[in-house]
C-alpha cells in the first residue's frame, strides 16, 4: 500500500536558510524494492512544485537526492513510497557551506502521514500548480 509522508510548510528565512534539501530512503526489506517519488514546493504565496524525481530502492539498501532551494523563503517536501513497511525516511536542509540546518530536519517519526486521495484531487483540480521554469532540480542522486 502506497503511503504519502509531508514534512509539512517549513520557514526557511533564517540568516542561515537552507540552499539545499536532501530527502535519504532507507529500505529495510529483505526481498522487495520500492518505488519513491519525491516533489519539493515552494510556499512563497501560492504552492508550487519546483523539483521532483523518481527513483527505486532495492532491497536492504538506500538512495537520496539533492533539490536546489535557493531563495525559497518556504517550502514542503512529500515522498510517495510504493510500499512503506520496513521503510525509514529523513529529509535534512544544508546551507551555502554546506552544514545542515537543524531545524530543517525530519527523522521518519517526524514526518506526517497524509491523505493520498485528498492529494490526487488537489493536483486534479489545479490546486497544486508547477513553478515557471524546469521542474525537475534534483542532481546529485546517490545510492549507498
Amino acid at each position: 500500500m502506497s503511503v504519502l509522508l509531508s514534512t509539512g510548510p517549513i520557514e526557511n528565512a533564517a540568516a542561515n536558510a537552507s540552499t539545499s534539501t536532501s530527502v535519504k530512503v532507507l529500505n529495510n526489506n529483505i526481498t522487495g524494492e520500492i518505488n519513491a517519488d519525491i516533489f519539493v514546493y515552494s510556499l512563497n504565496g501560492e504552492k508550487a512544485q519546483i523539483a521532483g524525481s523518481s527513483f527505486v530502492v532495492p532491497a536492504m539498501s538506500s538512495q537520496y537526492d539533492v533539490f536546489e532551494i535557493i531563495d525559497i523563503l518556504q517550502y514542503a517536501v512529500e515522498i510517495i513510497l510504493s510500499d512503506a513497511s520496513n521503510v525509514l525516511v529523513s529529509v535534512w536542509g544544508k546551507d551555502a557551506d554546506a552544514n545542515l540546518v537543524a531545524a530543517h530536519r525530519f527523522v521518519n517519526n517526524e514526518l506526517s502521514k497524509q491523505d493520498q486521495a485528498a492529494r490526487q484531487n488537489n493536483l486534479a483540480s489545479g490546486s497544486v500548480r508547477n513553478a515557471a521554469g524546469p521542474k525537475k532540480k534534483a542532481s546529485r542522486r546517490r545510492s549507498r
